[in-house]
């Protein structure tokens, strides 16, 4: 019977004691914040890299639109070496990474090869006739050329590349571009 009181006495003194809820709240609550600070900042990172790279992109982009080159080294280099200085050794850009298409006016940009609708679904069928804009032998559902172009042509640059999350949990494709007017560079006024 002493035994059962003796517990009885015990469970009422550990029930009104305080003492240590905060370290067990801050035990349940820690996760979940340090989980969303951390969220914050990879966020954060991941904005701020976005924006180094499309204004290195940006950058990059004078080089072609001016009609610049050096010697030795090929326009598209230059490019690549320009979005790498701007990037802060945040991302390493290949001459893969960036795609320059040309096209003929601002229109342009992400339309079809025009085509003759033979059977009228107003969808491109193997077989129909189409103008091939960007010369390559077939039809194609973007009429940019591959390429820096010349004077006054139009070209969109993209960058794709990815970014790891500093975790190293998680990596996510990422996109940059820009559309210029390359410059009448090469013509007398």
């Amino acid at each position: 019977m002493r035994r059962l009181s003796d517990m009885r006495r015990l469970m009422t003194v550990l029930r009104r004691d305080q003492r240590g809820t905060t370290a067990v709240e801050f035990a349940f609550v820690a996760p979940i914040l340090i989980a969303m600070v951390l969220f914050v900042v990879e966020l954060s990172l991941m904005m701020f890299v976005n924006t180094v790279v499309e204004g290195g992109l940006r950058e990059a982009s004078r080089i072609g639109l001016t009609g610049y080159s050096s010697e030795g080294v090929s326009r598209d280099q230059l490019i690549v070496n320009v979005v790498n200085e701007h990037s802060l050794g945040m991302v390493t850009v290949n001459l893969g990474d960036i795609h320059t298409y040309v096209y003929p006016s601002f229109a342009d940009i992400g339309q079809p090869e025009p085509f003759e609708d033979g059977n009228g679904n107003e969808a491109y069928d193997e077989g129909e006739d189409f103008t091939d804009i960007n010369g390559n032998g077939v039809w194609d559902p973007d009429m940019g050329k591959a390429g820096l172009g010349g004077a006054s042509d139009i070209v969109i640059y993209t960058l794709d590349y990815d970014w790891s999350f500093l975790t190293k949990l998680l990596t996510i494709p990422m996109q940059a571009s820009i559309v210029v007017r390359n410059e009448p560079y090469g013509t007398s006024p």
